[in-house]
């Protein structure tokens, strides 16, 4: 019937126009499922080092994905000192101390 009002040639193109719909709503559908991973999303759990020390408040400033944030803990902290991101809070990061890793001799004594 198709054929009637088109050529061959016109259904071909719009069977393979509808395929290119149909596969560019299916990636957009898993695209919008997806959770962001970029952005803050993707600070708590990452390591920082601290690269001022902490103010009477224990506000400090700290080297984060190559960025320096202002960091917030419960423990002052020096410059140099390893810690972890727990949460974020507007442009402040709650952090919290890495302990320094010893490095072993070897020896089990």
């Amino acid at each position: 019937m198709l054929l009637v009002y088109f050529s061959s040639q016109a259904v071909w193109a719009f069977t393979l126009l509808g395929l290119v719909l149909l596969l560019a709503l299916v990636i957009a559908i898993q695209a919008h499922r997806h959770r962001a991973q970029g952005g803050n999303e993707e600070l708590p759990g990452m390591l920082g080092e601290v690269t001022e020390a902490s103010d009477t408040r224990g506000r400090a400033w700290a080297l984060v994905r190559g960025e320096i944030w202002q960091v917030h803990a419960a423990e002052p902290l020096q410059p140099g000192e390893t810690v972890r991101v727990l949460r974020v809070r507007g442009l402040v990061l709650g952090v919290e101390r890495v302990p320094a890793h010893k490095p072993s001799t070897g020896d089990p004594s």
